[in-house]
Protein backbone atom coordinates (compact mmCIF):
# COMPACT_ATOMS: atom_id res chain seq x y z
CA UNK A 1 0.00 0.00 0.00
CA UNK A 2 2.65 2.23 0.97
CA UNK A 3 3.88 1.78 -2.45
CA UNK A 4 1.68 2.24 -4.20
CA UNK A 5 0.75 5.38 -2.79
CA UNK A 6 4.56 7.00 -3.45
CA UNK A 7 4.02 5.98 -6.93
CA UNK A 8 2.00 9.02 -8.08
CA UNK A 9 4.30 11.84 -6.21
CA UNK A 10 7.23 9.82 -7.95
CA UNK A 11 5.60 10.94 -11.46
CA UNK A 12 4.42 14.07 -10.66
CA UNK A 13 8.32 14.75 -9.65
CA UNK A 14 9.36 13.39 -12.47
CA UNK A 15 7.08 14.41 -15.37
CA UNK A 16 5.81 17.77 -14.09
CA UNK A 17 4.42 20.06 -16.48
CA UNK A 18 6.97 22.63 -16.51
CA UNK A 19 9.07 19.60 -17.48
CA UNK A 20 7.38 18.21 -20.16
CA UNK A 21 6.79 21.80 -21.89
CA UNK A 22 10.17 22.71 -21.50
CA UNK A 23 11.66 19.49 -23.17
CA UNK A 24 9.29 19.66 -25.95
CA UNK A 25 10.53 23.12 -26.82
CA UNK A 26 13.86 21.91 -26.01
CA UNK A 27 13.77 19.12 -28.27
CA UNK A 28 12.72 21.81 -31.65
CA UNK A 29 15.54 24.08 -30.84
CA UNK A 30 17.84 21.91 -30.28
CA UNK A 31 17.17 20.94 -34.12
CA UNK A 32 17.73 24.64 -35.16
CA UNK A 33 20.74 24.86 -32.98
CA UNK A 34 22.68 22.55 -34.62
CA UNK A 35 22.15 24.35 -38.18
CA UNK A 36 23.73 27.52 -35.82
CA UNK A 37 26.33 25.35 -33.85
CA UNK A 38 27.69 23.77 -37.39
CA UNK A 39 27.79 27.12 -39.17
CA UNK A 40 29.92 28.65 -36.27
CA UNK A 41 32.40 25.89 -35.54
CA UNK A 42 32.96 24.88 -39.35
CA UNK A 43 31.22 27.03 -42.46
CA UNK A 44 32.41 30.25 -40.84
CA UNK A 45 36.04 29.40 -41.34
CA UNK A 46 35.49 27.63 -44.33
CA UNK A 47 34.09 30.65 -46.07
CA UNK A 48 36.99 32.56 -44.78
CA UNK A 49 39.64 30.20 -46.24
CA UNK A 50 38.00 30.02 -49.67
CA UNK A 51 35.87 32.48 -50.27
CA UNK A 52 37.74 35.86 -48.62
CA UNK A 53 41.42 34.46 -48.63
CA UNK A 54 41.95 35.75 -45.06
CA UNK A 55 45.11 35.79 -43.54
CA UNK A 56 45.84 33.48 -41.01
CA UNK A 57 45.77 36.52 -38.25
CA UNK A 58 42.34 36.73 -39.09
CA UNK A 59 41.33 33.64 -39.40
CA UNK A 60 42.91 33.02 -35.85
CA UNK A 61 40.52 36.18 -34.88
CA UNK A 62 37.64 33.99 -36.23
CA UNK A 63 38.04 31.12 -34.58
CA UNK A 64 38.93 33.30 -31.03
CA UNK A 65 35.54 35.16 -31.22
CA UNK A 66 33.20 32.42 -29.77
CA UNK A 67 35.60 32.53 -26.68
CA UNK A 68 36.10 36.07 -26.00
CA UNK A 69 31.93 36.08 -25.72
CA UNK A 70 32.17 33.28 -23.17
CA UNK A 71 35.10 35.37 -21.32
CA UNK A 72 32.75 38.53 -21.24
CA UNK A 73 29.65 36.69 -19.82
CA UNK A 74 30.23 38.16 -16.39
CA UNK A 75 30.02 41.59 -17.66
CA UNK A 76 26.42 40.69 -19.45
CA UNK A 77 24.87 38.81 -16.74
CA UNK A 78 25.64 41.29 -14.75
CA UNK A 79 24.03 43.58 -17.31
CA UNK A 80 20.96 41.70 -16.91
CA UNK A 81 20.74 41.15 -13.13
CA UNK A 82 21.56 44.71 -12.51
CA UNK A 83 21.73 47.32 -14.77
CA UNK A 84 18.28 45.93 -16.74
CA UNK A 85 17.38 43.00 -15.10
CA UNK A 86 15.45 40.65 -17.34
CA UNK A 87 14.07 37.08 -16.99
CA UNK A 88 16.49 34.08 -18.18
CA UNK A 89 14.30 33.39 -21.05
CA UNK A 90 14.03 36.70 -22.57
CA UNK A 91 17.48 37.50 -22.09
CA UNK A 92 18.19 34.59 -24.50
CA UNK A 93 15.76 35.71 -26.83
CA UNK A 94 17.60 39.26 -27.19
CA UNK A 95 20.72 37.94 -27.53
CA UNK A 96 19.61 35.53 -30.31
CA UNK A 97 17.88 38.12 -32.16
CA UNK A 98 21.30 40.29 -32.33
CA UNK A 99 22.56 36.91 -33.64
CA UNK A 100 20.22 36.92 -35.87
CA UNK A 101 20.76 40.04 -37.37
CA UNK A 102 24.51 40.17 -37.56
CA UNK A 103 24.45 36.93 -39.73
CA UNK A 104 22.07 38.42 -41.81
CA UNK A 105 24.91 41.74 -42.43
CA UNK A 106 27.58 38.54 -43.26
CA UNK A 107 24.90 37.38 -45.38
CA UNK A 108 24.84 40.58 -47.73
CA UNK A 109 28.06 41.71 -47.46
CA UNK A 110 30.93 41.24 -50.19
CA UNK A 111 33.74 42.93 -47.96
CA UNK A 112 35.67 40.57 -45.91
CA UNK A 113 35.86 43.02 -43.03
CA UNK A 114 32.12 43.17 -42.75
CA UNK A 115 31.83 39.71 -43.03
CA UNK A 116 34.59 39.33 -40.20
CA UNK A 117 32.98 41.91 -37.78
CA UNK A 118 29.46 40.79 -38.31
CA UNK A 119 30.25 37.26 -37.44
CA UNK A 120 32.57 37.92 -34.23
CA UNK A 121 29.92 39.83 -32.84
CA UNK A 122 27.07 37.11 -33.84
CA UNK A 123 29.21 34.53 -32.25
CA UNK A 124 30.08 36.77 -28.96
CA UNK A 125 26.23 37.02 -28.27
CA UNK A 126 25.48 33.37 -28.95
CA UNK A 127 28.20 32.61 -25.78
CA UNK A 128 26.29 35.10 -24.11
CA UNK A 129 23.13 32.91 -23.63
CA UNK A 130 25.01 29.98 -21.92
CA UNK A 131 24.34 30.77 -17.93
CA UNK A 132 20.71 31.72 -18.61
CA UNK A 133 20.38 28.76 -20.14
CA UNK A 134 22.26 27.06 -17.47
CA UNK A 135 19.48 28.00 -15.15
CA UNK A 136 16.72 26.99 -17.11
CA UNK A 137 17.99 23.53 -16.75
CA UNK A 138 18.56 23.99 -13.03
CA UNK A 139 15.37 24.93 -12.76
CA UNK A 140 12.80 22.86 -14.66
CA UNK A 141 14.98 19.54 -15.23
CA UNK A 142 15.12 17.25 -11.91
CA UNK A 143 18.49 16.80 -11.05
CA UNK A 144 18.39 12.82 -10.95
CA UNK A 145 17.51 12.85 -14.35
CA UNK A 146 19.72 15.97 -15.52
CA UNK A 147 22.25 14.48 -17.16
CA UNK A 148 20.28 11.93 -18.67
CA UNK A 149 17.87 14.53 -20.39
CA UNK A 150 20.42 16.80 -21.67
CA UNK A 151 22.11 13.84 -23.38
CA UNK A 152 18.85 12.83 -25.79
CA UNK A 153 18.89 16.39 -26.54
CA UNK A 154 22.35 16.59 -27.70
CA UNK A 155 21.75 13.55 -29.57
CA UNK A 156 18.81 15.46 -31.23
CA UNK A 157 21.00 18.25 -32.02
CA UNK A 158 23.85 15.40 -32.96
CA UNK A 159 21.27 14.50 -35.96
CA UNK A 160 20.37 17.76 -37.22
CA UNK A 161 23.84 18.54 -37.31
CA UNK A 162 24.82 16.24 -39.81
CA UNK A 163 21.40 16.48 -41.65
CA UNK A 164 22.76 20.19 -42.80
CA UNK A 165 26.33 19.08 -43.50
CA UNK A 166 25.06 16.66 -45.95
CA UNK A 167 22.99 19.92 -47.45
CA UNK A 168 25.68 22.35 -46.90
CA UNK A 169 28.49 20.80 -48.55
CA UNK A 170 26.46 19.67 -51.59
CA UNK A 171 25.45 23.28 -51.97
CA UNK A 172 29.20 24.77 -51.60
CA UNK A 173 30.85 21.47 -53.62
CA UNK A 174 28.31 22.94 -56.60
CA UNK A 175 29.26 26.81 -56.27
CA UNK A 176 31.24 28.67 -53.71
CA UNK A 177 28.58 31.25 -53.85
CA UNK A 178 26.38 29.37 -52.22
CA UNK A 179 27.59 30.14 -48.86
CA UNK A 180 24.81 32.55 -48.57
CA UNK A 181 22.31 30.10 -48.46
CA UNK A 182 24.35 28.34 -45.53
CA UNK A 183 24.07 31.69 -43.68
CA UNK A 184 20.46 32.20 -44.42
CA UNK A 185 19.78 29.06 -42.86
CA UNK A 186 21.36 30.10 -39.80
CA UNK A 187 19.95 33.43 -39.70
CA UNK A 188 16.45 31.87 -39.29
CA UNK A 189 17.34 29.15 -37.11
CA UNK A 190 19.04 31.98 -34.49
CA UNK A 191 15.66 34.24 -34.70
CA UNK A 192 13.68 31.08 -34.16
CA UNK A 193 15.22 30.20 -31.50
CA UNK A 194 14.93 33.64 -29.56
CA UNK A 195 10.68 33.26 -30.26
CA UNK A 196 11.01 29.53 -28.38
CA UNK A 197 12.60 30.86 -25.95
CA UNK A 198 9.74 33.31 -25.28
CA UNK A 199 7.89 30.46 -24.59
CA UNK A 200 10.31 28.29 -22.20
CA UNK A 201 8.23 28.76 -18.86
CA UNK A 202 9.75 29.10 -15.13
CA UNK A 203 11.86 32.30 -16.31
CA UNK A 204 12.95 34.63 -13.60
CA UNK A 205 15.47 36.83 -13.19
CA UNK A 206 19.22 35.78 -12.19
CA UNK A 207 19.92 37.74 -8.74
CA UNK A 208 23.10 39.51 -8.29
CA UNK A 209 25.84 39.58 -6.11
CA UNK A 210 26.23 43.27 -3.83
CA UNK A 211 29.80 42.66 -4.03
CA UNK A 212 32.14 44.30 -6.96
CA UNK A 213 32.36 42.62 -9.93
CA UNK A 214 36.04 41.80 -9.19
CA UNK A 215 35.65 41.16 -5.24
CA UNK A 216 32.60 39.05 -6.33
CA UNK A 217 34.53 36.21 -8.28
CA UNK A 218 37.86 36.70 -6.93
CA UNK A 219 36.08 35.47 -3.54
CA UNK A 220 34.83 32.32 -5.71
CA UNK A 221 38.16 31.45 -6.90
CA UNK A 222 39.99 32.10 -3.88
CA UNK A 223 37.17 30.38 -1.50
CA UNK A 224 36.66 27.24 -3.30
CA UNK A 225 39.63 25.62 -3.82
CA UNK A 226 38.03 22.26 -5.46
CA UNK A 227 36.61 24.73 -8.37
CA UNK A 228 39.53 26.20 -8.74
CA UNK A 229 41.58 23.29 -9.02
CA UNK A 230 38.89 21.54 -11.42
CA UNK A 231 38.90 24.81 -13.97
CA UNK A 232 43.00 24.76 -13.88
CA UNK A 233 42.92 21.39 -14.80
CA UNK A 234 39.99 21.96 -17.43
CA UNK A 235 42.07 24.40 -18.74
CA UNK A 236 44.82 22.71 -19.54
CA UNK A 237 42.80 20.36 -21.45
CA UNK A 238 40.79 22.91 -23.23
CA UNK A 239 44.00 24.93 -24.54
CA UNK A 240 45.06 21.66 -26.24
CA UNK A 241 41.83 20.96 -27.20
CA UNK A 242 41.25 24.74 -29.34
CA UNK A 243 44.56 25.18 -30.46
CA UNK A 244 44.58 21.92 -32.50
CA UNK A 245 40.58 22.25 -33.00
CA UNK A 246 40.58 24.79 -36.27
CA UNK A 247 43.73 23.65 -37.74
CA UNK A 248 42.08 20.20 -38.67
CA UNK A 249 40.20 22.27 -41.25
CA UNK A 250 43.22 24.21 -42.39
CA UNK A 251 45.37 20.96 -42.42
CA UNK A 252 42.58 19.23 -44.69
CA UNK A 253 41.35 22.49 -46.59
CA UNK A 254 45.10 24.44 -47.57
CA UNK A 255 46.73 23.96 -50.72
CA UNK A 256 50.23 24.93 -48.63
CA UNK A 257 49.82 20.59 -46.87
CA UNK A 258 49.36 19.14 -49.95
CA UNK A 259 46.37 17.36 -49.48
CA UNK A 260 43.55 20.06 -50.77
CA UNK A 261 40.53 17.66 -49.96
CA UNK A 262 37.05 18.64 -51.42
CA UNK A 263 34.51 20.37 -49.15
CA UNK A 264 32.22 16.73 -48.74
CA UNK A 265 35.00 14.70 -47.47
CA UNK A 266 36.31 17.66 -45.23
CA UNK A 267 32.91 17.85 -43.59
CA UNK A 268 32.96 14.29 -43.41
CA UNK A 269 36.00 14.02 -41.40
CA UNK A 270 35.65 17.09 -39.29
CA UNK A 271 32.11 17.40 -38.63
CA UNK A 272 29.72 14.38 -39.86
CA UNK A 273 31.75 11.50 -38.12
CA UNK A 274 32.41 13.01 -34.88
CA UNK A 275 28.88 14.61 -35.02
CA UNK A 276 27.53 10.97 -35.62
CA UNK A 277 29.67 9.74 -32.39
CA UNK A 278 28.10 12.52 -30.73
CA UNK A 279 25.02 11.06 -31.30
CA UNK A 280 25.94 7.50 -30.41
CA UNK A 281 27.64 8.39 -27.14
CA UNK A 282 25.46 11.45 -25.60
CA UNK A 283 22.65 9.36 -23.74
CA UNK A 284 26.20 6.93 -22.23
CA UNK A 285 27.50 10.62 -21.31
CA UNK A 286 24.78 11.88 -19.60
CA UNK A 287 24.41 8.20 -17.65
CA UNK A 288 27.65 8.68 -16.34
CA UNK A 289 27.71 12.32 -15.48
CA UNK A 290 24.52 11.67 -13.24
CA UNK A 291 26.02 7.95 -11.91
CA UNK A 292 29.95 8.30 -11.61
CA UNK A 293 32.55 10.72 -9.82
CA UNK A 294 33.14 13.55 -12.18
CA UNK A 295 36.57 13.28 -12.35
CA UNK A 296 36.43 9.44 -13.82
CA UNK A 297 34.60 11.29 -16.72
CA UNK A 298 36.64 14.02 -17.06
CA UNK A 299 39.45 11.19 -17.63
CA UNK A 300 37.96 9.56 -20.00
CA UNK A 301 37.10 12.81 -22.32
CA UNK A 302 41.11 13.84 -22.04
CA UNK A 303 42.11 10.22 -23.02
CA UNK A 304 39.79 10.25 -26.16
CA UNK A 305 40.89 14.18 -26.95
CA UNK A 306 44.09 12.37 -26.33
CA UNK A 307 44.02 10.04 -29.09
CA UNK A 308 42.38 11.95 -31.79
CA UNK A 309 45.66 14.20 -32.19
CA UNK A 310 48.50 12.14 -33.50
CA UNK A 311 46.10 9.70 -35.26
CA UNK A 312 45.10 13.04 -37.33
CA UNK A 313 47.84 15.39 -37.85
CA UNK A 314 50.95 12.91 -37.71
CA UNK A 315 49.49 10.72 -40.68
CA UNK A 316 47.58 11.05 -44.58
CA UNK A 317 45.96 7.90 -44.12
CA UNK A 318 41.81 8.07 -44.45
CA UNK A 319 41.59 5.35 -41.80
CA UNK A 320 43.42 6.52 -39.36
CA UNK A 321 41.87 9.77 -39.78
CA UNK A 322 38.20 7.90 -39.17
CA UNK A 323 39.61 6.69 -35.99
CA UNK A 324 40.51 10.32 -34.79
CA UNK A 325 37.65 11.60 -35.92
CA UNK A 326 35.85 8.82 -33.73
CA UNK A 327 37.55 9.89 -30.65
CA UNK A 328 37.12 12.75 -31.13
CA UNK A 329 33.35 12.92 -31.40
CA UNK A 330 33.50 10.81 -27.82
CA UNK A 331 35.33 13.15 -25.98
CA UNK A 332 33.31 16.25 -27.64
CA UNK A 333 29.92 14.34 -26.93
CA UNK A 334 31.55 13.89 -23.08
CA UNK A 335 32.74 17.63 -22.56
CA UNK A 336 29.77 18.50 -24.51
CA UNK A 337 27.22 17.24 -21.57
CA UNK A 338 30.10 17.72 -18.85
CA UNK A 339 30.39 21.59 -18.91
CA UNK A 340 26.72 22.17 -19.60
CA UNK A 341 26.09 20.33 -15.93
CA UNK A 342 28.72 20.02 -14.09
CA UNK A 343 28.57 23.41 -11.90
CA UNK A 344 25.16 22.26 -11.11
CA UNK A 345 27.07 19.52 -9.03
CA UNK A 346 29.75 21.21 -6.86
CA UNK A 347 27.69 24.79 -6.63
CA UNK A 348 27.21 25.06 -3.09
CA UNK A 349 23.78 26.59 -2.87
CA UNK A 350 21.60 27.49 -5.85
CA UNK A 351 21.48 31.04 -5.12
CA UNK A 352 24.88 30.91 -6.25
CA UNK A 353 24.64 29.31 -9.33
CA UNK A 354 24.80 32.55 -11.49
CA UNK A 355 28.17 33.62 -10.53
CA UNK A 356 29.41 29.98 -10.41
CA UNK A 357 28.53 29.66 -14.19
CA UNK A 358 29.45 33.04 -15.71
CA UNK A 359 32.63 32.15 -13.97
CA UNK A 360 33.09 29.01 -15.67
CA UNK A 361 32.23 30.75 -18.54
CA UNK A 362 34.42 33.41 -18.55
CA UNK A 363 37.30 31.11 -17.62
CA UNK A 364 36.78 28.97 -20.15
CA UNK A 365 35.92 31.88 -22.48
CA UNK A 366 39.28 33.72 -21.85
CA UNK A 367 41.74 30.63 -22.10
CA UNK A 368 40.14 29.84 -25.66
CA UNK A 369 39.80 32.71 -27.40
CA UNK A 370 43.59 32.80 -26.63
CA UNK A 371 43.86 29.33 -27.86
CA UNK A 372 41.93 29.05 -30.98
CA UNK A 373 43.80 32.46 -31.61
CA UNK A 374 47.46 30.37 -30.71
CA UNK A 375 47.28 27.96 -33.00
CA UNK A 376 47.07 30.47 -35.89
CA UNK A 377 49.75 32.69 -34.02
CA UNK A 378 52.65 29.96 -33.99
CA UNK A 379 51.68 28.52 -37.05
CA UNK A 380 52.73 32.68 -38.58
CA UNK A 381 55.89 32.50 -36.51
CA UNK A 382 57.37 29.49 -38.20
CA UNK A 383 56.31 26.93 -35.70
CA UNK A 384 55.28 23.50 -37.29
CA UNK A 385 51.82 21.80 -37.11
CA UNK A 386 53.61 19.07 -35.62
CA UNK A 387 55.42 21.09 -32.73
CA UNK A 388 52.09 22.01 -32.21
CA UNK A 389 50.38 19.12 -31.54
CA UNK A 390 53.13 17.55 -29.06
CA UNK A 391 52.88 20.89 -27.06
CA UNK A 392 48.44 19.63 -27.26
CA UNK A 393 49.35 15.96 -26.07
CA UNK A 394 51.48 16.92 -23.23
CA UNK A 395 49.27 19.40 -21.97
CA UNK A 396 46.21 16.93 -21.90
CA UNK A 397 48.27 14.49 -20.29
CA UNK A 398 49.29 16.97 -17.59
CA UNK A 399 45.76 17.56 -17.11
CA UNK A 400 44.43 13.80 -17.08
CA UNK A 401 47.33 12.99 -14.38
CA UNK A 402 45.23 16.14 -12.39
CA UNK A 403 42.35 14.55 -12.36
CA UNK A 404 43.50 11.10 -11.08
CA UNK A 405 43.72 12.90 -7.85
CA UNK A 406 40.34 13.92 -7.67
CA UNK A 407 38.54 10.69 -8.05
CA UNK A 408 38.02 10.58 -4.47
CA UNK A 409 36.49 13.81 -3.96
CA UNK A 410 32.92 13.37 -2.86
CA UNK A 411 31.25 16.86 -3.88
CA UNK A 412 32.50 15.29 -7.18
CA UNK A 413 30.23 12.23 -6.69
Amino acid sequence: MLLHSNLPQKKAVLFSSIERKTFCLDCFRFILQGFIDVEFKTYVLLIAIRVFDMSNNTKGILAAASYVGMASTPFVLRFFTKVCPLKTNYAISVLLFVVSIMIGFALFTDRWLIFLIAIVIAKICYKQTLPFVTDIYNQNYPKERRGWIIGKLFTILAISSIVFVYFCSKLLDKSLSNYRWVLLISALSAFICGCIFLKIPNGRTLSHDSESFLRSNLSILLNDRLFSVVLGLWSLMSIAFQMTFPLRTEYLANQCYGLNLSNSNITLITVIIPTIMRIVSSLFWGKIFDTQNFAIMKIMINLCFLISIPTFFFTRNFTLWILSTVALGLGYGGNLTAWQLWVTKIVPSPEKLGAYVSLDIATMGLRDALSAALGYFLLSHSVSLHTICVLAIVLIGISTVGFCFLTKNPRLD
